[in-house]
């Protein structure tokens, strides 16, 4: 005869276990994918949903801890140095076991290994993310693409991602499903954060600031944005063009800014880790870059309020919509850059009226809890059609 747990609730012998879901991707350094994994699974819904992170390389500014905070596993399965069928039968191994409902990769290698190692344990629910667009791919890879077509849900951050992937890689519409980015900020006293930025600085209270966030990397294209800065210096001596993000490119760019010779009025401020203080105190959010899928930075000025001035990469009209939420210039075209970005100083009631409908949209598109839910419906949707 068999009796029940005195301290379980009825409801919870009904109640069915959480999906097991193991995420597969390269690093947790803190990049644009790695703080939506994290943002994405500290906020899903515990009692539906029991996630593990499995990732391959350390990075010195590794998420690891912060996901262990929010109560999510995370195991390191060491590729470098060992052959690569040593890894890839460890990963193997360590999906076998956990034995979950879906495996969701994320980025270009893990797409890769992290697929096959779960198509190989038999899986048949497997999501892969990719988070730019992708380019021309040869036969092998889209061979790749074809074996795992059946069992795999395309995920694409923008419809100007899922359209690469299916121009390139041959993969049909049905199989592929647009989620944005989610967005969140915390609380930030404007008028405080621009007095505190420019005493920071060194500027008068008036000062205009233009800024970009954006780790350095060649896509962004910063040479544009420092060309756009001493452009606008030659026409307003108010106003300071200033670079927010890691350095990796330091000893590239240092020497381009300094050749520019535009004095202390475009500046590489380097990694913060108050990114909401400086879009509070800014007046323009400037954007450079060449290739994007969706944005975090972008959003994140959007949500701040801040008008908006970005090239014209594949997504940007997507993000930036036809509401009158920015103003989109060519690429690498410096001069249009600062022609918007001086218009818009000049004109401080279109800079209220673009920074409120920026927040608008982004509020409407991109906040967590509309991402979250997009999210928690598509594993649920996977469980059904499998």
């Amino acid at each position: 005869m068999s009796h029940a747990d005195p301290t379980e609730a009825p409801g919870d012998r009904l109640r069915p276990s959480p999906l097991r879901i193991v995420h597969v991707i390269e690093q947790l350094g803190v990049g644009g994918a790695e703080r939506q994994l994290l943002g994405l699974l500290s906020r899903m819904d515990r009692r539906r949903f029991e996630h593990h992170v499995v990732y391959f390389r350390q990075s010195v500014d590794s998420l690891d801890g912060r996901f262990r905070e929010q109560g999510i596993r995370t195991t390191h399965v060491p590729k470098a140095g060992v052959r690569p069928w040593v890894f890839f039968m460890r990963l193997r191994r360590l999906i076998r076991r956990e034995s979950p409902d879906i495996v969701h990769t994320w980025l270009y290698s893990a797409n890769f290994w992290g697929r096959w190692a779960a198509a190989s344990c038999g899986l048949r629910r497997i999501a892969a993310s990719d988070r730019a667009e992708v380019g021309p791919a040869g036969p092998l890879i889209r061979l790749h693409e074809r074996l795992l077509r059946k069992r795999t849900v395309r995920l694409a951050n923008s419809r100007a991602v899922a359209e690469s992937l299916r121009r390139h890689h041959g993969l049909p519409e049905e199989h592929i499903r647009v989620i944005g980015n989610g967005v969140e900020l915390p609380p930030c006293d404007r008028a405080v954060a621009r007095r505190e930025i420019r005493r920071e600085l060194g500027l008068p209270e008036d000062h205009k600031l233009v800024v970009m966030v954006a780790r350095q990397s060649r896509e962004k294209n910063y040479p544009m944005f420092f060309r756009a800065g001493k452009r606008v210096a030659a026409r307003r001596s108010d106003a300071t063009f200033l670079a927010v993000g890691r350095e990796d490119l330091k000893a590239e760019l240092d020497p381009v800014l300094a050749a520019l010779d535009a004095g202390d009025r475009v500046r590489i401020v380097g990694p913060r880790d108050d990114v909401p203080r400086w879009l509070a105190a800014a007046d323009v959010f400037g954007f450079t870059s060449d290739h994007e899928g969706c944005p975090n930075s972008l959003l994140e000025a959007m949500m701040a309020g801040l008008p908006v001035v970005c090239t014209d990469f594949a997504a940007a009209g997507e993000v930036i919509g036809d509401e009158g939420a920015g103003i989109i210039v060519p690429r690498n075209d410096d001069a249009a850059m600062a022609d918007a970005v001086a218009g818009l100083l000049d004109d401080p009631d279109r800079r209220e009226k673009l920074g409120r409908r920026a927040r608008e949209r982004a509020e409407r598109l991109f906040a967590w809890p509309a991402v979250v839910a997009r999210m928690e419906r598509l594993y649920a949707e996977m469980m059904e059609a499998a």
